[in-house]
């Protein structure tokens, strides 16, 4: 495993980093991480959308680039490289080992975005597992009935990819036939869910249980590990990869208590080409043990920047959506909501489209409630 000390981090980042170099302008030449000042999410994504190779130390670069989907904010570029990727993947193959994510046997289907570094991790973590172990690199890119004929006819029983896509192809096989109770586990990540989609995931795969596939970023790369399914939100750091803390931005501080919501900053000791030194992921999180104690856990709290979108002389955002879908919720069995703005900013059109768990007839005042909240 190729892993690095801060000093060596440090040092190469101001000096090869346009980014870092700004950043450590001021700092001396002996320093403990948490003199380091905090690469804070707004600066780092300023500097990546004016020029993605910002935070970059190499002009000869080897390993793979990929971009984001964007669907918390601009799409952006970054790099691992190519002994950093071997080095994250093998230790989460390795964690996976241990945990009994993946096991002896297992048929694993991919349906990650092609090309994205999420399919290529699948891809990478199958192929070094200790055990024997199966992948059907496949992708989300496909019809859902595509899908399903490609897994069964693989016995496929470990499916892997984002929430949503878990969604949709549980949806399309209750419609078409019925649940299937092959699938073991499902090993997830992305958006969380919400109102009844676990139902639905039940339904369609009775016996599975759906984990994180782990906790990452763009820039950090791998953070965290869990063995716990995903409704439990605990996760472990990768303590030989990164330093996890959570701050206190307005104040800088370190917080040391379980409880006490910040701001999720990460070191990481693997990434040299696009280093990650205390990076602010853009994510709320707490500690659940005391952080000094072993194998110490933490539960994220979604994320700190809202979406908005231009409606009329005001403006319409991701925060007011969620507190539609918790207002809608007690009284229907929601699986998806569905907000779209059309029309000019003269003549604004909302639509709004729900998606309900089961054949439940929504209550003759739902127009009403969604427009009151």
């Amino acid at each position: 495993m190729i892993v690095y000390s801060l000093q060596q981090l440090v040092a190469i980042a101001r000096q090869a980093s346009p980014f870092y170099r700004h950043l450590y302008r001021d700092l001396g030449s002996t320093f403990q991480l948490q003199d380091l000042p905090i690469a804070r999410f707004e600066d780092v994504m300023a500097a990546v959308h004016a020029d993605f190779r910002s935070l970059f130390t190499r002009e000869r670069l080897s390993g793979m680039f990929y971009t984001t989907s964007g669907t918390t904010g601009r799409p952006k570029e970054t790099l691992f490289g190519r002994e950093e990727w071997r080095t994250i993947n093998r230790l989460l193959a390795m964690t996976h080992w241990r945990n009994g994510l993946l096991r002896d046997g297992d048929v694993v289907l991919n349906l990650s975005e092609p090309g994205s570094a999420s399919f290529m991790a699948v891809h990478r973590v199958v192929d070094v597992f200790a055990g024997r172990c199966a992948e059907i690199p496949l992708g989300c890119d496909r019809d859902y009935d595509d899908i399903i004929a490609h897994y069964q006819a693989f016995n496929a029983n470990v499916i892997t990819g984002m929430n949503p896509i878990f969604l949709g192809l549980a949806h399309r096989l209750l419609t078409t036939q019925g649940p299937d109770p092959r699938i073991t586990r499902l090993l997830g990540g992305g958006q969380n869910l919400m109102g009844f989609q676990a139902a639905l995931l039940r339904d369609a795969f009775p016996n599975a249980t759906l984990y994180p596939f782990l906790y990452g970023t763009t820039e950090v790369g791998q953070v965290a590990w869990s063995a716990a399914p995903t409704g439990q939100n605990a996760y472990c750091p990768f303590s030989e990869l990164c330093t996890v803390e959570i701050v206190d931005l307005s104040s800088g501080d370190v917080i040391r208590r379980p409880s006490v919501q910040g701001a999720l900053v990460v070191t990481s000791y693997a990434r040299l080409q696009a280093p990650a030194i205390r990076m602010d992921t853009g994510d709320n999180a707490l500690w659940w043990d005391p952080p000094d104690a072993p194998a110490a856990r933490f539960a994220l709290h979604g994320r700190r920047f809202v979406n908005r979108y231009p409606l009329a002389a005001t403006e319409l955002d991701s925060r007011q959506v969620s507190a539609l879908i918790e207002r809608l919720f007690p009284d229907l069995p929601l699986l998806m909501l569905w907000v779209e703005i059309t029309g000019n900013n003269n003549n604004p059109q909302l639509t709004i489209v729900l998606s309900l768990h089961g054949r439940a007839a929504p209550p003759a005042n739902v127009e009403r409630q969604a427009l009151a909240a």
